[in-house]
């Protein structure tokens, strides 16, 4: 997932921030050809976020409201890494957050700190490495969980564990049986804490593996309680990605378990490097956003998440002035 480039307090930006904002105002209750509603966004936390003032925040939030959203999903809140690229979001920055959204009647779900060696410690084949790293991980995000105070905040609806489910890396049974009991402990502290079932992401991985996506999540739904959010992987693979998804969408629809679709908003292109480090994207065209929530309006999902208003939407770059301009058509 991609960082969120900050407004500036007098940047065009937040120009056309205020624009989305005003432009709620004075929407129609209905239109034949609104999109599905919009029930999140994500919001992705950088250090350089810790320096933004509350007027930045306050005119993100009040543009994401602006576009329908309900609730936003802080992805974590803070980086797990290194000694130095470790950090944290202070107290003052959660509690801003909270705030502003409670004061917008939005909900805010918290991403527990991430470790950003989760991908290396799960595709090494050791399995010292791997027991180490979900050792470390659910320590650090069960401390947190066990000592912020968020859960009693009027704005607070769960907790969000930030790291990403796909088949390839848990087909062998052994190594899922420890991401069963990884997430059993995130998923009981959670509710201990909350008393709300943990939220994670999950997609379709296109690397050849023996497992599946719906065999994964049908093991892991029989032991542990968690609340599934489905990335479309529309902005990599394209609209047929769907395809991917079906038998994952299929065996939630049959065991009548809630779960989220993440409409993904930008488009990936072409990079010198294929290992995922040189990441290039930009935002997607109105016609597909189209077609995704063409989808989504029947897909049984109990919310749709964006992927993410900010920057594919409300950035500053001519291809997401042109698909904010598109979407408040749509929705006016």
């Amino acid at each position: 997932m991609l960082p969120l480039r900050a407004a500036r307090a007098h940047s065009p930006q937040r120009r056309r921030l205020l624009q989305a904002a005003m432009l709620a105002a004075c929407l129609p209750l209905a239109a034949c050809n609104a999109p599905p509603q919009i029930g999140g966004t994500f919001v992705q936390l950088w250090r350089s976020h810790l320096d933004w003032t509350r007027d930045q925040w306050h005119e993100r939030l009040t543009a994401s409201h602006a576009l329908g959203c309900k609730e936003i999903f802080v992805q974590w809140v803070g980086i797990d890494s290194e000694p130095d690229s470790t950090w944290i979001a202070p107290d003052s920055m959660i509690q801003l957050l909270l705030d502003e959204s409670a004061a917008l009647g939005m909900g805010v779900h918290l991403g527990v700190p991430y470790d950003e060696r989760w991908w290396n410690a799960i595709g090494d084949k050791s399995d010292a490495v791997l027991d180490a790293f979900l050792a470390r991980s659910n320590e650090r995000g069960a401390s947190y969980m066990q000592t912020a105070l968020w859960t009693l905040h009027e704005a607070f609806r769960g907790w969000y564990i930030p790291y990403e489910l796909e088949q390839y890396n848990w087909a062998d049974p052994a190594r899922l049986d420890k991401l069963a009991d990884w997430l059993g402990r995130f998923s009981d502290v959670a509710l201990a804490t909350s008393g709300q079932v943990p939220t994670v992401s999950t997609y379709f991985s296109q690397l050849p593996t023996t497992g599946t996506l719906a065999g994964m999540w049908s093991t892991l739904l029989d032991r542990v309680k968690l609340h599934p959010m489905i990335q479309d992987g529309v902005g990599v693979a394209g609209i047929g990605n769907y395809d991917a998804l079906r038998p994952l969408h299929d065996m939630l629809v049959a065991r009548g378990a809630t779960f989220d679709l993440i409409a993904e908003l930008f488009e990936q292109l072409p990079a010198a490097k294929s290992d995922g480090s040189d990441f290039k994207a930009r935002s997607a065209s109105f016609r597909r956003i189209e077609a995704q929530w063409n989808i989504a309006r029947d897909y049984g999902a109990q919310r749709i998440v964006a992927f993410s208003l900010d920057p594919w939407v409300l950035g500053d770059s001519a291809e997401a002035r042109l698909l904010l301009k598109r979407w408040q058509s749509a929705i006016g």
